[in-house]
């Protein structure tokens, strides 16, 4: 007998959950469809939703972050395969109480693919040319008076964005604030166990 914890106890660091599938698919779906959605019936300028600080606008993204990286679309490709190897292991890695460390890898996840996604078409079957749609426009108008000049005002406009650029920001604004953590001690303590 190699193993001294009972049958019945759960392990520490579980495997995929159904729940976890449910959610990232139900993400990635969500960010593609809107996609092609806006390209459908927006590919053209700002088109108001909510005034003048929400509208739709289809732009092609060719880097990273705000457009960050636009003559690096082949490396930043790479990288994001290998995130979403990194955060498929991870996820699958949680103990079952930590719920908001799975959520919050769940939200990354789902943004990596969705924007892998894009960045894949140039090689794939799929309609694409290799670069990040974006669509979701917010101008909060030009700086206010009570606003200090020493910070930049970034919000006239914001960089256009996509759904899976959201699931991103939502994450790492969790796990930078501590409001969720990601266990990655799992193996170490099965092994000590």
């Amino acid at each position: 007998m190699t193993e001294d914890r009972p049958a019945t106890q759960p392990r520490p660091g579980g495997l995929w959950r159904p729940w976890h599938f449910l959610v990232v698919v139900g993400l990635v779906i969500g960010d593609l469809t809107t996609k092609s959605w806006a390209w459908q019936f927006w590919n053209q300028g700002p088109q108001p939703v909510l005034g003048d600080w929400l509208s739709w606008q289809t732009v092609l993204n060719p880097g990273g972050i705000f457009g960050l990286g636009r003559e690096l679309t082949l490396p930043l490709t790479v990288v994001r395969v290998f995130a979403v190897v990194l955060l498929f292991w991870l996820l699958g890695r949680q103990p079952r109480e930590n719920r908001r460390g799975s959520w919050t890898l769940s939200l990354l996840l789902a943004g990596a693919i969705g924007n892998l996604y894009d960045n894949l078409s140039v090689w794939m079957p799929w309609e694409g040319n290799g670069e990040v749609r974006d669509f979701i426009r917010v101008d909060l108008g030009a700086q206010p008076g009570w606003w200090p000049d020493v910070l930049p005002w970034l919000f006239h406009p914001w960089p256009i964005f996509n759904l899976a650029d959201s699931f991103i920001f939502i994450g790492f604004v969790l796990l930078i604030s501590g409001l969720a953590v990601v266990d990655l001690n799992t193996g170490k303590k099965e092994a000590l166990e």
